[in-house]
Order: C-alpha cells, then sequence, then structure tokens
C-alpha cells in the first residue's frame, strides 16, 4: 500500500512539473481547468459600509454555491483587508484558471466580472445564472492552452534528414527537440549520448510513414521509426 501512494503522489508531482513547463508564463504558473485544485476564486471587494458589504460576500456565497452545484471547484477569498491588486496577483501567480470580482457596483448591474488567467479583457457574467457563462469562458481557455502547446511543440521540433542537420541544431541556443528516423540500438545511443550530450527522449505515438529505404543519419542503419532526440543538460 505504501509503495502505491508513493507511486501516486510521484506522479501527482511529476503531473504538475510537466504542467509547470508547459503552461507557465513571467506572471507565474497556469492551470488548465481540468487539471486545477481551484477552477474559480471569487474575490468579494470591500465595502465601507457594513450592509453593502454583508451583501456583497451573501452574493459570493450564492455565487459559489451555484457554481459548485454544476461541478466547479469554486473558492472565495474574503480577506477584505488585503488589497485587490495584491490578491489578483496571488492568484495568477498560483495559476487559477478563473477569477470573479464582485463589488457593490457589480452586485448593483447583477454581475461578477471575470478574468482568465490566460488574459483577454474582463467580462461579465450574470448573477442569475453565471453556471454558463463560467463553463463557456472554462471551455475556450482549454482550448487556448492546446493551441498554445501545439504551437509551442511545432516550434521546438524539428526533422533531422542528415548528420549535418544533427550537428547544425546542437550549436543553436536552442536546439529543441530533434525528430530523427531511428535505426540505433542501445549501444548507438551511449555513444551519441558520451559524444554529444544527446539523449533519446521518447518514440512519438503517432508514427508517419518512413520513407522507402530511410536511413538513420546518425547510425547509418536502416531506420525502424521516428525517435525524438534532445540535450540533456
Amino acid at each position: 500500500m505504501l509503495k502505491k501512494i508513493t507511486f501516486c503522489f510521484f506522479m501527482e508531482l511529476l503531473l504538475v512539473l510537466c504542467v509547470s513547463e508547459a503552461h507557465s508564463d513571467d506572471g507565474g504558473l497556469i492551470m488548465p481547468p481540468a487539471l486545477a485544485a481551484i477552477q474559480v476564486v471569487i474575490l468579494p471587494l470591500y465595502a465601507k459600509d457594513p450592509q453593502q458589504q454583508a451583501s456583497v460576500l451573501d452574493a459570493a456565497a450564492a455565487l459559489r454555491k451555484d457554481l459548485t452545484a454544476v461541478g466547479m471547484r469554486v473558492h472565495i477569498d474574503d480577506r477584505l483587508s488585503m488589497k485587490p491588486g495584491a490578491k489578483y496577483f496571488e492568484w495568477e501567480r498560483r495559476g487559477v484558471p478563473l477569477r470573479l470580482e464582485l463589488g457593490m457596483r457589480d452586485l448593483e448591474k447583477g454581475i461578477a466580472l471575470g478574468k482568465l488567467r490566460t488574459g483577454g479583457e474582463k467580462f461579465e457574467v450574470p448573477l442569475e445564472d453565471p453556471s454558463n457563462k463560467v463553463s463557456r469562458a472554462l471551455t475556450d481557455m482549454k482550448s487556448e492552452l492546446k493551441s498554445r502547446s501545439e504551437q509551442l511543440k511545432q516550434r521546438l521540433i524539428f526533422r533531422i534528414e542528415s548528420r549535418s542537420d544533427f550537428n547544425k541544431r546542437l550549436k543553436e541556443d536552442e536546439p529543441g527537440m530533434m525528430l530523427v528516423p531511428w535505426g540505433g540500438d542501445d549501444d548507438d545511443e551511449d555513444s551519441i549520448k558520451e559524444e554529444t550530450g544527446v539523449t533519446l527522449r521518447c518514440y512519438p505515438l503517432d508514427q508517419d510513414e518512413l520513407p522507402d529505404e530511410q536511413d538513420c543519419p546518425l547510425t547509418g542503419k536502416p531506420s525502424r521509426r521516428w525517435a525524438i532526440f534532445a540535450k540533456a543538460y
């Protein structure tokens, strides 16, 4: 049992590290909605009048109830003595996908103001029926993160057709990930690693058909399948 728990903890930690590498920016972490422990954070704003403050807090609680009723993971940050800007920064750094700001003026309009962690303009979320608008926003964020990841993958993967292509990539500041029609064995891997510091990282699940009579540019042997190589640091 202890081994299973340790393995699960390790896999969760590895998942967080992978997400951190793929979905982070200068402002901190960006968590995909499906993986975020908190998907929506509600930030009730300070009001001088006690009755107005109570109304804002009640509306925040009702908003959380509506969103949790449809399965969303929601947190209310009711630290009223903390300035809004500081709270925005904290939750952005933690990567929470969506924040909802709620002040007295917003309450009078029957809305909360939404802001996605991926950026963009603030948008109105109706308090009467918030789940549809919030669900669409999180779905849009998921699509945007997927698109960003695909663009990053395409930018950093280079198809290697010759040994000279391979050597040129190694001289770049960002060698990236090199897609090689691989035909080597374990001994060849060891030799390449010792010579260049490059290791075989994985075999892509989606394997394009190899050209006829394709030879491996790193070993000269007949290619068997595509492999990803990258420099080890």
